[in-house]
């Protein structure tokens, strides 16, 4: 062969090679379904945020009335069993799988129609396990979750939990007062993570991917989730808030109105649509001239697209100056603000008047006197209800601004109030008696105390307040181990200025075992006409914790958290689940009852 032949040879061997390889390359780079499986392939984690979740691509099938069952890990694990919308289907591009075991060899079902029969696959995956983040004083890498009691009726039920603690990378941005900053340093690794009634861990959040100690947006502790009614997630993070569905695809990200600062605590859709969150004001300018940032004093209402609609400014609302709550308080436990050093001391007037402007319970604007941790939007009359932890009161204000109503003992209300307060009643409206720090001589009745959460049960025409007690007839008790939290319902007659006190759980059946000096929630829930409590910061001060008492000891910093669903009107619960810290004074945030189904329409 001439050599101008063995060069084009050579090149056309070459230019074969290079062609079978490139589409050998394209062709391996694709993802391919195994053996024998009769839609597309498995992408686990589809968007990076939900590490428990994966999709089953459909490679061009046309499906609907797809089911899907994860099955139980073991003869005492709880198998899931959901329905995906046909339009769901599409809009995953494929069949969305939650509630996967974490590090386990999962099975899961999936059955559908396609071209009028009726088909079912078993499917097998693989997944990691739990991480949602470390620091040096953990001892189990997610919190300890044990079943007591679960009535047939309840199994079924999936329980969100959100818990709250730092890491070495938390809160390197800060500002405000550097001896006691806004709400911006408090920051930490998300907490979010759902649990079945064998006490498995079935969905949690990437606290890597939805989480940024060093950025501005990203900063902050992810509280204050609640399901929206197209059945997706919206929490509050810092200085902004975010939606996601729970197979983790980010729907929306949004930065909080360029006038505030400092989400916490709540971001709840509200019946109108709008998003109601708690946050505070930037650079606001006091009676006396001083600037200040304001500390969780601000509800602000925004739409689906983050503008502002409409605010409520606390401080021209209300009182910013009234103390006799705060002059009550265990000085050791301000919610996020947990200071051991000063924990089994009452506030003193003096505390109050010396305290540095930021995010110190203290009174006046630019200090942390009102602590606003729920809102609850009654569209009855276009007003909110906020619980108002150091004031010791759940308050009702209206689109004009103006209070309608006040949950809280007399001491301390300016004239300006004194008719707003609720008077309360017996079950047959007869007058109960109550001092000016809010002891009532009939005991079946009692106000709410450095409260955490209150919201409105339309079914019943009613209101939960989870009351956790600390500043309890705005004073101190003897011993420390008097302390108790409940979780209360209250009957609001808004014509008459009345309250009467329905159902209480806590103060007789859990004593100071539930007592939960920070946190907590209860919600009815209408599907299973019930109560669902969480005490949430049960035994973060440990055996010997609170006022006068304080010893540090094994005890102490562990959180021993209680979850708990009564059927309506009950005080046996119907389950019962005992979730503990993993990490030195980690503490539980809030429950919520999580439905797959609607969440997956």
């Amino acid at each position: 062969m001439s050599k101008p032949s063995l060069i084009l040879s050579a090149i056309a061997l070459s230019l074969s090679l290079c062609s079978s390889q490139v589409f050998a390359s394209i062709d391996g780079m694709k993802p391919k379904p195994v053996e024998g499986a009769p839609l597309g392939y498995i992408i686990h984690n589809p968007y990076e945020n939900a590490p428990l979740t994966a999709l089953v691509t459909l490679a061009g099938h046309t499906i609907s009335g797809v089911e899907v069952t994860v099955h139980a890990n073991d003869a005492d694990g709880v198998s899931l069993t959901y329905q995906v919308d046909d339009m769901r289907v599409m809009d995953e591009g494929g069949v969305p799988i939650f509630g996967l075991y974490p590090a386990f060899m999962n099975t899961f079902t999936v059955k559908w129609t396609e071209n009028g029969e009726q088909k079912s696959h078993d499917y097998k995956m693989l997944t990691p396990d739990i991480d949602m983040g470390f620091s040096e004083s953990q001892w189990a890498k997610a919190p300890l979750v044990e079943v007591e009691h679960v009535d047939a009726d309840f199994k079924d039920r999936l329980y969100f939990v959100n818990w709250t603690n730092a890491d070495g990378k938390a809160a390197p941005l800060m500002h405000n007062n550097s001896d006691a900053p806004g709400a911006f340093s408090w920051d930490g690794k998300p907490g979010f993570f759902i649990i079945d009634t064998a006490g498995d861990i079935r969905w949690y959040m990437n606290p890597y991917t939805t989480h940024d100690a060093k950025t501005y947006d990203n900063a902050g502790y992810a509280m204050g989730m609640n399901v929206t009614k197209d059945g997706n997630m919206v929490w509050v993070q810092g200085q902004g808030w975010k939606k996601m569905s729970i197979m983790g695809r980010m729907i929306s990200e949004h930065s909080l109105p360029g006038n505030f600062i400092d989400a916490s605590h709540e971001g709840i859709e509200g019946a109108n649509g709008n998003i109601f969150i708690r946050a505070a004001a930037k650079d606001y300018r006091t009676a006396d001239g001083r600037l200040v940032n304001t500390i969780r004093d601000q509800i602000i209402e925004v739409d689906n697209t983050g503008k502002l609609v409409d605010y409520w400014d606390l401080n021209t609302i209300l009182d910013p100056m009234r103390d006799a709550a705060l002059l009550s308080l265990d000085a050791g436990a301000v919610c996020l603000n947990i200071n051991l050093d000063d924990a089994g001391h009452q506030t003193t007037e003096e505390d109050l008047a010396k305290a540095p402007y930021g995010d110190i319970h203290g009174v006046a604007t630019g200090r942390n006197w009102a602590h606003v941790n729920s809102i609850e939007y009654d569209p009855t009359d276009d007003s909110i209800i906020i619980s108002s932890r150091h004031q010791s009161a759940v308050i009702k204000i209206g689109r004009d601004k103006q209070v309608k109503w006040i949950l809280s003992a007399s001491k301390g209300w300016s004239e300006k109030f004194q008719d707003k307060l609720l008077k309360p009643i017996t079950a047959d409206g007869k007058p109960i008696w109550c001092n000016e720090k809010g002891a009532c001589q009939d005991k079946d009745f009692d106000f709410s105390w450095t409260s955490h959460t209150a919201y409105l049960v339309p079914e019943k025409g009613t209101l939960t307040v989870f009351d956790n007690g600390d500043g309890r007839d705005l004073g101190q008790p003897m011993f420390a181990n008097e302390k108790y939290s409940r979780s209360v319902e209250y009957k609001i007659d808004e014509q008459n200025m009345t309250v009467q006190q329905v159902w209480e759980y806590g103060k007789d059946e859990l004593g100071y075992a539930g007592y939960s000096p920070v946190t907590s929630i209860v919600k009815y829930q209408a599907d299973k006409d019930s109560m669902m409590s969480y005490f949430a910061s049960a035994g973060l001060f440990g055996l010997g914790g609170g006022y006068g008492n304080l010893k540090m000891d094994d005890t102490t910093g562990k959180v021993q958290s209680i979850l708990v669903e009564h059927r309506y009107g009950e005080t046996k619960p119907a389950v019962r689940i005992n979730i503990d810290s993993h990490d030195m004074f980690a503490t539980g945030y809030r429950a919520q009852v999580i439905r797959a189904n609607e969440m997956l329409k």
